[in-house]
């Protein structure tokens, strides 16, 4: 019996190919890593690579940076920041073309993790030299930045009814949990990746043949893959 469950994710992955190199893209601005993310102990910089996927458009690129406050709320913020930023913040590419972008932070967290999004806003140079976004329907590319805190701790908690299981994030840091095999003895599903930030809270819905068993889910967090066992109680 093969089970699925279908829930979105809330991230900003996006897939294509730049001369045989696997990236992440959007129309004609593509980038190769859609998800960074920066752990405890690590140098806070990196360098991704941003490319032009149009074959014969120039563009002229700039990066806005938020600060997402309260990524689990439905209400979350956007606010501009200083704290993260990217060398350069403009810069032009030609068809087909690539280039290196410098990724750095100017501090650490200090008790719980800090997210931001960086967005590579592109516009056509048309001739003359001229950046312009008329005519021409361009659109934006979004990467998520994640700064683990000092001493990040995972802390998965769970209440189980008899259809549903309510997941809680008490952690400090952001995990995912996910499932692509069996998920209860002689039953295969599939939970597409869910991410939880800390503090925020999942509800998977469980149709009846799982409704009276053990359920086994995977958990990635802290670059470390987890099994996690749901029992189920009478």
């Amino acid at each position: 019996m093969r089970i699925l469950f279908r829930k979105a994710t809330a991230s900003f992955t996006l897939l294509a190919v730049l001369a045989c190199i696997p990236f992440t893209c959007f129309a004609q601005v593509i980038v190769s890593d859609a998800i960074l993310e920066f752990k405890d102990g690590e140098r806070l910089i990196t360098d991704i690579a941003v490319g032009n996927y149009s074959a014969d458009k120039t563009i002229q690129i700039k990066s806005v940076i938020t600060e997402v406050i309260n990524p689990a709320s439905e209400n979350a913020e956007h606010l501009s920041t200083k704290t993260l930023f990217t060398a350069p913040e403009m810069f032009t590419l030609s068809p087909k073309t690539q280039r290196a972008v410098r990724i750095a932070s100017q501090e650490r967290p200090e008790n719980k993790e800090r997210i931001f999004r960086i967005v590579f806003s592109p516009k056509v140079i048309e001739q003359g030299g001229v950046a312009t976004s008329k005519i021409h329907t361009l659109t934006t590319t979004g990467v998520m930045v994640i700064l683990n805190p000092p001493s990040p701790t995972e802390n998965l908690t769970w209440e189980r009814t008899e259809d549903r299981i309510t997941f809680t994030n008490n952690g400090n840091t952001n995990l995912v949990l996910r499932r692509d095999g069996f998920c209860a003895k002689e039953i295969k599903c599939t939970i597409s990746g869910q991410r939880l930030w800390a503090g925020d809270m999942w509800v998977l819905s469980l149709p009846e043949p799982l409704q009276d068993k053990d359920i086994s889910i995977e958990m990635r967090s802290l670059g470390e893959i987890k099994e996690v066992i749901i029992p189920y109680e009478e």
